[in-house]
């Protein structure tokens, strides 16, 4: 699943490529994805539009159109945009289309077709988007400041690693960076969140925010100016079952927790 740094790239190149250009020809190819309006809508509304700005919230990428209306976008597993020329063949995996000026595509695919896209018109609240409103803040809002980030964690008691992907915790956070952020905190991912001390706590914010804007950097310099979702291999300890770990060499332990693995080195992270 796309996650926050991931998105964040995102936004930034489709800022760049995709900003200013008019929509020329709308076709949705899978109304599965679609969750508003209706299909004919979608396609009615979304053509002759500007692409005026760019923005992201948590795992959602957001593209904002003149005259207004916002496109919301939740990957989920597999979904991701691509930049493809007109005559590319469509794929069994795509989505929509949206054909911009300057003969350059703008497609979605989803593969296991389980992303959600919510199309609002004017002024329509974000409250017709499940869940959207229950968010907590954006995890690099300049306001989630370690005052705040240390008052919100005291609501949740769960083990620290469901608690760190818990959207209503913070927003944009999955399982992937769940992992390097704990491993930089020192954190075993299964501990309860009530057993953290005040200064573990404090080390786990730190390491939220230098995890993600480390890979935000890191993910900007690898992509280059093409949209590339879920770069994983420069990651400490996500995916990386059985390697040494970076700091102390013990091989690194992979649990399934759920539907998630967790990596974690058992002799760093107490």
């Amino acid at each position: 699943m796309p996650e926050l740094p991931d998105l964040e790239v995102a936004k930034h190149t489709l800022t760049r490529r995709a900003t200013n250009r008019t929509i020329e020809e709308v076709e949705l190819f899978d109304p599965v994805t679609l969750r508003r309006p209706v299909a004919e809508a979608f396609q009615y509304e979304l053509q002759g539009r500007k692409i005026q700005e760019i923005q992201r919230y948590g795992k959602f990428l957001i593209l904002l159109f003149e005259p207004p209306a916002r496109l919301y976008i939740n990957f989920m597993l597999v979904g991701h945009l691509a930049f493809q020329p007109p005559s590319d063949r469509i794929m069994k995996s795509t989505g929509f289309r949206l054909r911009l000026s300057g003969n350059i595509d703008l497609r979605y695919h989803d593969g296991r077709r389980m992303g959600k896209i919510y199309l609002l018109l004017n002024d329509e609240p974000t409250s017709l988007i499940p869940t959207y409103d229950e968010q907590g803040p954006d995890a690099l809002d300049p306001e989630l400041t370690l005052e705040t980030f240390r008052s919100r964690i005291r609501k949740f008691n769960a083990q620290i690693k469901r608690v760190l992907k818990n959207q209503r915790f913070i927003a944009g956070i999955g399982n992937a960076y769940a992992n390097e952020i704990l491993y930089k905190a020192h954190i075993n991912p299964f501990r309860k969140r009530s057993t953290l001390t005040p200064t573990e706590i404090d080390a786990l914010y730190t390491a939220t925010k230098a995890v993600l804007k480390n890979a935000i950097t890191t993910i900007t310099t690898l992509s280059g100016n093409n949209l590339r979702f879920k770069i994983r291999d420069f990651l400490q300890v996500h995916g990386k079952s059985g390697q040494p770990c970076p700091r102390c060499k013990t091989k690194l332990s992979t649990v399934k927790s759920g539907l998630d693995l967790a990596y974690f080195c058992r002799k760093c992270q107490v």
